[in-house]
């Protein structure tokens, strides 16, 4: 039995903490991709930002480097298959460990599977409500 793109990116959503299983479910040059691919101003208020490559930065940013957040939730409330793309849209709640604050954020994702295992994602959120949940440097 064939293991759909949306099958591996749920798995690797399920538990993007456990390098191991990050590690095979991705390509060892897998790209990951938030809110923009090179802003080194965005990327120094939310490092998660810009371009990140490797399984290594798959468990930082969604462990929040280092731990700037705590999940609370995830919940995937749409997914589109095209091929080897999947796109998966949801929301999800997380608190911000320094600043308290809990902000539910719409996100989208794309990702692309080749040979069964995530070579690219590209991830949005609220960016505006996710800096105030972490704060900001200098403050």
């Amino acid at each position: 039995m064939t293991t759909s793109p949306a099958q591996i990116l749920q798995t690797l959503l399920a538990n993007p903490l456990d390098l191991a299983k990050v590690r095979s479910l991705t390509t060892p040059d897998v790209t990951y991709v938030s809110l923009s691919e090179n802003n080194p101003e965005l990327n120094r208020y939310l490092p998660w930002t810009g371009r990140h490559e490797g399984p290594e930065s798959i468990v930082e940013v969604f462990g929040g480097l280092g731990r700037a957040w705590e999940t609370k939730a995830f919940e995937v409330r749409e997914v589109v298959e095209q091929g080897d793309k999947v796109a998966m849209f949801g929301s999800f709640t997380y608190r911000g460990r320094e600043s308290g604050k809990e902000i539910t954020s719409l996100f989208s994702i794309l990702a692309k599977v080749k040979d069964g295992r995530v070579h690219y994602i590209q991830f949005l959120e609220d960016t505006f409500g996710t800096s105030g949940t972490v704060g900001r440097p200098g403050t």
